[in-house]
């Protein structure tokens, strides 16, 4: 009777054990993931800054060139 019970907790702790492990996995898969994301995100927010960046140029250049055809 007690051998029964004694495997049943080995089984049980096993099994908790796997469960755990698979969690631990999965936490650091999700973490990878969303430090992946972010950065394509920061790229891509940076490419928009610098679109922004050369379109204000052209306007300011395009400005400056409306300013002298009107003197």
């Amino acid at each position: 009777m007690k051998d029964k019970k004694d495997k049943i907790i080995i089984i049980g702790l096993i099994f908790v054990l796997i469960v755990l492990g698979f969690n631990i996995i999965s936490s650091i898969s999700q973490t990878l993931d969303y430090e992946k994301r972010k950065d394509s995100g920061n790229d891509r927010w940076l490419q928009v800054k610098n679109r922004i960046i050369q379109s204000e140029e052209k306007v300011n250049q395009l400005e400056e060139e409306i300013k002298k055809w009107k003197q």
